[in-house]
């Protein structure tokens, strides 16, 4: 049977935000703000509403989850390494995360210590991806050095793709 609450209602159905597909530079600036592309700003603006989690899991990427997402990852965490292995990277996580807001002018603040811990508290360039549910957040330098590893591997990667018939 129809939802009745639905019939007659003038509001459109909501439409699900993609998110970003690519990577994009961006910048933080003198006080440590994240300034957000405007797909990555559609992403969060849609999945999240008001707050987010920004922490780090390997002390050398920066890492914003929607606040669902974040606790979904704990949750997966904790089930795939058991409670005792998860802990040390929870410790982690909790020890330099903090929840966040987008600013009116699609500025994210990161936690004081995780700008310290990455190095994220002065004017520079930093690189923006989407990956598992998450927006990650590479310095320059990083992003290109894991940039000039794929490339050293994409023949091979596209001859064995090309095999499958891709």
């Amino acid at each position: 049977m129809a939802d009745s609450s639905q019939i007659g209602s003038s509001e459109a159905p909501q439409q699900a935000v993609i998110p970003p597909m690519y990577a994009e530079d961006s910048s933080v600036d003198e006080k440590g703000r994240l300034k957000l592309p405007a797909a990555f700003q559609r992403y969060l603006g849609a999945a999240a509403g008001a707050e987010f989690m920004a922490t780090t899991n390997d002390l050398k990427t920066a890492i914003v989850y929607t606040s669902s997402d974040y606790l979904q990852y704990r949750n997966d965490v904790k089930s795939q390494l058991g409670p005792e292995r998860a802990e040390p990277l929870l410790y982690v996580m909790e020890r330099f995360g903090g929840t966040s807001k987008l600013d009116g002018e699609g500025r994210l603040s990161l936690p004081g210590e995780l700008k310290e811990e990455l190095g994220l508290n002065k004017r520079q360039k930093v690189w923006l991806r989407f990956r598992n549910r998450r927006i990650e957040i590479l310095r320059d330098e990083d992003y290109e050095q894991e940039f000039q590893a794929a490339k050293m591997t994409l023949a091979d990667s596209l001859k064995l793709l090309k095999g499958t018939g891709l």
